[in-house]
């Protein structure tokens, strides 16, 4: 049995609605990769190593909780349909546990239990959230290039949250008004930051479910077969599809690089780089530049290459971008330290490297919704919440890997507790420099060898869709 063919295009405002979700991941993520280390290091006093188990270990738990919430959505029937519910009942639990995450830093300073309780809150809530969001991919469209749009608007708007959120982080809540002196290192605007992201969270997220309801209440039933198997039966089922295992081996190291460079990048940036706040405020700028850039070019590229060869591509030119500055500056290359050469040389190749990151990302992510019409052929059922719960999991896989090397990296540096970035020896960041530099071409390599595997192009796909008889037609709408 297999559902019904929906009609294509989707319209504009459902691709805005269904991006709108992702906001709320996007924030989650410039908050616990590119602050929360920072924050509770430098400013509160942690351990880095105890600040990146904390991370590491409720991204495990939460990673482990995604398939059951993957599942749990797949099984769920209402008259709001089986996504929907996880929407609006995770919205306002989720922005309270966000916002304890930040103006409640005594207590977390007290109790290191407390903390990960609070992150694993966050984290879980989140999933709740995201995992029935992503799946609606593979229902709302069958279409291979629909499906690209879709998440291009998701990945869009994820980034777009998150940069709105660093952008607000370095141009207003962590400024200083002492000379001299980075409101990264006080603690005072972290409190705004935070009660922020939760309005955000909130908003985005109850705006998104809304803007989709009519849309997704109209969706045909899921066949009957899709949850003939227990839960764990669906789930290794997913776990054993080749083309998922190829695709999670690849996405896990273009998770882990780009997680490495984003929990880095206050560090690099102080340390090694000797930027100040004002110069700072620029990275967002680059940010966006590659978010826009990606955007706009992912669903080209698609066309032309598919979706596998855009991903290896990407990966590959990121590592080596990020290499470039690193090798440049330790071999005696780079103008002047903290000067407007050396910023701006720096934000350019930055820019280049988040770019490629981007595309890679949005590229595996969308592999993911060809994956269910390849197990529908196989087994006659949809699981699209197993896979997507199941890539989320490989992500935060992904990103624990890179938050803890990162976590290495800074306990090697040897910075503790507000330490002043004059102070940190010239050869002890030149070594930095070069460790960073070395991981993020291994990873990209090892992302590239990973995906090489992936064997689903718009060909077999559009085979698979006449083998169901839910092929939809052709159409020449690009959004």
């Amino acid at each position: 049995m297999t559902a019904p063919a929906l009609p294509a295009p989707l319209p504009m405002r459902i691709k805005l609605a269904h991006g709108l979700g992702s906001v709320t991941l996007g924030i989650k993520e410039a908050g616990l990769t590119t602050f929360f280390m920072l924050y509770y290091n430098q400013v509160l006093g942690f351990d880095p190593r105890t600040v990146s188990l904390v991370l590491i270990g409720a991204m495990v738990i939460d990673a482990l909780v995604d398939p059951l919430i993957g599942r749990l959505s797949d099984a769920t029937r209402t008259r709001f349909g089986r996504r929907l519910p996880w929407l609006y009942g995770a919205a306002v639990p989720m922005a309270i546990a966000w916002a304890l995450l930040w103006v409640s830093p005594d207590i977390a300073q007290h109790s290191t239990l407390g903390l990960i309780v609070n992150v694993v809150a966050v984290r879980i809530l989140v999933s709740a959230c995201e995992i029935p969001s992503v799946s609606l991919v593979a229902e709302l469209t069958r279409d291979y290039d629909e499906r690209t749009t879709l998440m291009r608007f998701r990945f869009l708007f994820g980034w777009l949250g998150g940069l709105t959120a660093t952008a607000l982080a370095y141009g207003y809540f962590l400024t200083s008004d002492e000379p001299g002196q980075s409101g990264l290192l006080e603690a005072a605007g972290y409190t705004e930051f935070g009660l922020f992201g939760a309005a955000m969270i909130l908003m985005t997220t109850l705006g998104s479910a809304l803007g989709q309801h009519r849309r997704i209440v109209s969706l045909p039933p899921p066949p009957a077969a899709g949850h003939g198997n227990s839960m764990l039966a669906d789930i290794a089922l997913a776990f054993r599809n080749p083309a998922f295992v190829a695709l999670v081996s690849g996405a896990l190291f273009i998770v882990t690089g780009y997680a490495t460079a984003i929990a880095s990048i206050n560090y690099m940036m102080l340390y090694v780089w000797q930027l100040g706040d004002a110069q700072f405020a620029w990275y967002p700028l680059g940010l966006a530049i590659a978010v826009f850039g990606a955007f706009a070019a992912v669903g080209r590229a698609h066309r032309r290459v598919g979706k596998r060869d855009t991903a290896i591509a990407a990966a590959l030119f990121s590592g080596a971008l990020a290499f470039v500055p690193y090798a440049a500056r330790n071999l005696g290359f780079w103008p002047e330290l903290g000067g407007t050469a050396s910023v701006f040389l720096l934000l350019g190749f930055m820019t280049l490297s988040l770019f490629g990151q981007i595309v890679a990302n949005i590229s595996a992510a969308s592999m993911v919704a060809e994956i269910v019409e390849a197990h529908e052929v196989d087994h006659g059922t949809r699981i699209e919440g197993v896979f997507f719960a199941g890539y989320l999991m490989t992500q935060k896989f992904g990103q624990a890997l890179g938050i803890f090397l990162v976590g290495q990296l800074v306990a090697f540096a040897g910075l503790g507790e507000r330490m002043r970035p004059e102070d940190l020896p010239a050869d002890t960041a030149t070594q930095m420099g070069w460790i960073y530099a070395g991981l993020m071409v291994s990873i990209g390599v090892l992302a590239a060898l990973g995906l090489r595997r992936y064997a689903i192009d718009r060909a077999s796909h559009e085979a698979r869709l006449a083998l169901l008889g839910g092929g939809e037609p052709a159409h020449k709408e690009r959004s």
